[in-house]
């Protein structure tokens, strides 16, 4: 969502008076929020995760009702290699938007990364002679073969 929209939401939300965004009577609080979203953009542009990360959960937290954070979280802990949060955060992002078809797929993506995981872990703790062991090696061959013709590219915009 663009800058424009997020001003549009939170502007019409101040003169409706809608206290579910928690924002302060002050005047300058407005700003801020669009100042915090601007950075957010800017780190996860230049893949600074970690102060992306920061700024998108305080995000989510004073507007949950917005899918974009929940989305950009996603994306930072799938690129960072924390799978479990990345799905809570899709998972969240869905409940707001169920027909984005970006949050799906990149759920989708996401969800195959920790069946693959859970194959080679397999691979690693079963005997190599096991039918299932053998199998569990197609399934990672195969996993791995689709992801790198592209199919495993998340979507970060």
């Amino acid at each position: 969502m663009c800058l424009r929209n997020y001003l549009l939401i939170l502007i019409i939300s101040v003169l409706a008076g809608c206290n579910s965004l928690d924002i302060k009577p002050a005047s300058d609080n407005l700003p801020d929020y669009i100042a915090i979203q601007k950075r957010a953009d800017e780190a996860y542009q230049k893949e600074d995760w970690k102060s992306a990360e920061k700024d998108y959960t305080l995000l989510a937290n004073k507007i949950p009702k917005n899918v974009e954070p929940w989305f950009r979280l996603g994306n930072i802990y799938a690129r960072t290699d924390r799978l479990d949060a990345a799905v809570a955060a899709y998972r969240e992002a869905l409940v707001r938007d169920q027909k984005n078809s970006k949050i799906w797929h990149n759920l989708g993506i996401v969800q195959l990364r920790q069946a693959t995981n859970t194959f080679i872990e397999m691979m690693e703790y079963t005997d190599p002679s096991d039918p299932l062991n053998q199998r569990a090696k197609l399934m990672v061959n195969a996993v791995s073969n689709l992801m790198s013709r592209g199919f495993g590219a998340s979507e970060t915009k």
